[in-house]
């Protein structure tokens, strides 16, 4: 079956799916129906295809309520699947927006999803700022203090032996030692990646530390403490800084929160065998909806999308 076919038959599925609604068709429609359905294997799987979607699409984007007893099925009309979608959305804008604001508030600096921003600070030291970041800058006549409020920065260090450079994030931070250094904050850890020189990391969980970090070492923190300093190449783990994403052997799942990052909307994996298959490959990040195409190709997957926004990789 040609790609082409393929996406007519699931065009034609969507369009009988969402006809039917919340009522039977009428006798005629469903004779329509029912002779497009046995047509071909194709159709049948088609169909079948955007039904299992919708619903893993509506667990997604509702928390689970309680059901009543025995089978039922997921339906709704055309006009209530862009109604709901709608809503989802503008409840999302709000969320997102509720949730940044007090970031907003205390940040010097701030970038919004797929915005990347370089800055030079009073000292001369200088901030890449990746999407969806935030930093607050508290300079004194004794240090020079950075807060990572939120995502990821490279940090480009002006010597000033008087006015150590520290940054921090999470239960921890990372002080210059005459260096380039970038600083992620994750949901659950920080990690420290050095570009060139050293970095002193400090974890207010970890009687051990500090720990010193070398050019081409990353450590990662939390609040069991600090990892285990590896060996990376910082230059592909900053990527980003040239408009690209690098990934070697990396989980689907890794990939598609990585590329949420830069994605106005979101993307999601339907299936833990999807989310568990390793990526390779270098790619731009202008064009998140190319990349996601490029991702369905090398992997052979499929994707069901709401415009451009909401994303849904599947088989």
């Amino acid at each position: 079956m040609s790609a082409e076919r393929q996406e007519d038959a699931l065009d034609q599925a969507a369009e009988w799916f969402f006809r039917q609604g919340d009522c039977p068709l009428a006798p005629a429609d469903q004779r329509r129906f029912d002779a497009w359905l046995s047509a071909s294997p194709e159709n049948r799987a088609a169909y079948d295809e955007v039904s299992r979607t919708w619903d893993e699409l509506s667990r997604i984007a509702a928390p689970p309520r309680a059901r009543p007893a025995g089978p039922v099925k997921a339906r709704r009309s055309f006009a209530g699947a862009i109604a709901s979608a709608g809503i989802m959305a503008a409840l999302l804008l709000v969320a997102a927006w509720g949730f940044d604001l007090p970031i907003r508030l205390q940040a010097d600096a701030y970038t919004a999803t797929s915005e990347i921003r370089s800055l030079t600070l009073s000292d001369g030291s200088t901030v890449e700022l990746n999407s969806s970041s935030a930093i607050a800058v508290d300079y004194t006549d004794a240090a020079r203090s950075i807060r990572l409020l939120k995502g990821e920065a490279v940090f480009s260090v002006a010597p000033d032996a008087a006015r150590p450079f520290t940054v921090a994030s999470g239960s921890g931070d990372a002080t210059a030692l005459g260096t380039v250094y970038g600083v992620r904050e994750g949901a659950d850890a920080s990690t420290v990646t050095v570009l060139e020189s050293r970095v002193s990391v400090r974890s207010t969980h970890d009687a051990f530390s500090p720990v010193t970090v070398s050019a081409g070492e990353q450590v990662r923190y939390d609040a069991a403490g600090i990892g285990t300093i590896a060996h990376v190449d910082a230059a592909a783990a900053t990527a980003w800084r040239r408009g690209k994403l690098i990934f070697t052997e990396r989980p689907l799942g890794d990939v598609v929160a990585e590329l949420n990052r830069y994605h106005h909307g979101f993307i999601r994996i339907v299936g833990d065998d999807l989310r568990n298959r390793h990526v390779n490959g270098v790619f731009e990040l202008g064009d998140i909806a190319a990349v996601v195409d490029t991702l369905e190709t090398s992997l052979g997957i499929r994707s069901t999308r709401l415009g451009s926004s909401v994303i849904v990789l599947h088989r």
